[in-house]
Order: C-alpha cells, then sequence, then structure tokens
C-alpha cells in the first residue's frame, strides 16, 4: 500500500467517524428532551421555564453553556415572547447537582448546566444575540419567522453545528457570525436580506470546505464574498473553524 492510500484512508475513517458522531449528537436535537433517559439510562426530569417581553428594550443576549447535551434554538413569530425554554436532564443529575435554571438580567438570558438537552424558543419583538457553547453535543439553530438577530457565536467541542437563516429576517447593524467545532461538522445554510453584504471564511484542519455561494466573488476556494460587500451599508460577515470535520455552507 502507497504512502498516499494510507493517508487517503486515515482520511475517509476520521470522516467516518464524525458523521456517525454527528448523527448521534444530531439525534437529541431532532428527537428532543423526551429522548434524553433513553441515552442515560436514567429517569428525565422535564423542566419548563419562559417570560414575555413586557418591557424589556434593546438587544437581548441570549448565553447558552452547556457540557454534554443537544441545544436546539428557534424562532417563532410571537412578538410578545421573550423566551421559551424546555429543559431534560437526567434525574441522576438533578440528585447530584440540584435542578437547572434560566436567569434574566441585564437583557440576558443564561442557561449554564451540565449534562442536558435544551429546547429553546425565542420571539420577534426584540434583537437577540446568540452565544452558544457545549462541549460535547450538537447545536441546531433555525434563525426565521421575522427574528431580529445580532452577532452569532456557536462553538462546540465534539459535536455537529447546524445553522439555519431563512428569508423575512431582520440583521441588526453588521453581525459576526462565527461557528467552531474542535471535531465536527458545520452545515451553513444562510439567506442574507436584500442590501446586506456578506462574507464567508472557512478553516478546516482535517476535512472539507464545500461553498454554495452564487453569485459571489470567490476569493480562494475557502472564502466568498458578495459583490456589495465593500460597500453595503450592512454586512455580515461569516466565520467556520473546525479542526476535524466537514464545512457545508450554501449562502445567498
Amino acid at each position: 500500500m502507497t504512502s498516499y492510500e494510507r493517508n487517503t484512508g486515515m482520511v475517509v475513517c476520521i470522516i467516518g467517524v464524525i458523521v456517525v458522531g454527528a448523527v448521534l449528537v444530531g439525534a437529541f436535537s431532532f428527537f428532543g428532551p423526551s429522548t434524553w433517559g433513553w441515552f442515560t439510562g436514567d429517569d428525565t426530569v422535564y423542566y419548563h421555564f419562559d417570560s414575555t417581553v413586557g418591557a424589556t428594550t434593546g438587544t437581548v443576549n441570549l448565553d447558552v453553556d452547556v457540557t454534554t447535551g443537544a441545544v436546539n434554538i428557534d424562532f417563532e413569530d410571537n412578538a410578545t415572547l421573550l423566551y421559551r425554554i424546555d429543559v431534560g436532564a437526567s434525574n441522576r443529575t438533578v440528585q447530584e447537582i440540584g435542578a437547572p435554571t434560566v436567569t434574566f438580567s441585564a437583557n440576558t438570558i443564561t442557561y449554564d448546566y451540565t449534562t442536558s438537552a435544551i429546547n429553546i424558543t425565542l420571539g420577534s419583538g426584540v434583537n437577540y444575540t446568540l452565544y452558544v457553547t457545549t462541549d460535547t453535543g450538537a447545536v441546531d439553530c433555525d434563525v426565521m419567522h421575522s427574528a431580529h438577530i445580532g452577532d452569532v457565536t456557536i462553538t462546540t467541542g465534539t459535536g455537529a453545528i447546524d445553522f439555519f437563516m431563512g428569508s423575512g429576517v431582520v440583521v441588526i447593524g453588521s453581525p459576526d457570525f462565527s461557528f467552531e467545532t474542535t471535531t465536527g461538522a458545520v452545515e451553513l445554510n444562510i439567506v442574507l436580506p436584500s442590501g446586506v453584504g456578506g462574507s464567508i471564511e472557512a478553516d478546516v484542519g482535517t476535512g472539507s470546505v464545500d461553498i454554495d455561494a452564487p453569485g459571489w466573488t470567490e476569493i480562494t476556494s475557502k472564502h466568498y464574498e458578495s459583490g456589495d460587500y465593500d460597500t453595503a451599508s450592512q454586512t455580515v460577515t461569516i466565520v467556520v473553524q473546525t479542526g476535524t470535520g466537514a464545512v457545508e455552507a450554501d449562502i445567498s
């Protein structure tokens, strides 16, 4: 066997492991907290938190930090909803460290817990920034339904990131979208509002990059910019980094 064949085989093996891992952790997001007990072998305890916008104004920061577990975020066209959060945690974890909590202070929604699966729904009545971190687990985020969105930072140690932004979204200012995994695939599907320029650049250690950006200028095979990126009054700058994993992005 040649050195080339051995190296090619190794890369294929690594990518295969990533795909299998992404499927497993992605199952948490797809099925939601109801399946968490099956994966842990413990009884699952469920928690619900919600709040209305009320007198809240300005930008609201969503700050999520999970050690192990899936995070699912979506939006609904509801101007009175500030957040609705459903959490599933194993009874063993709750007994050991206490129940999970959600706080809202200084315009920041905070969830910080160890092992859990969490579904978050945000409304359309205020502007949001997203900061999500999980050491092990998938993050699935759908920004749509008249959402107002600013900076987005999603980071996983081991786990996939799936981010979708559809039409009808209001972009606040010129935000930065940052997606980073140590080991895991990143899949992006982003539609920018009319008049908003864009840039996407990917940095991959081991893995592939596939960017589909019709009408954009190819700076390199891993870096594309819209024609109006340097002149538009608003821009979205997207940066993707993964140590080992594939990046697939559809941008328009």
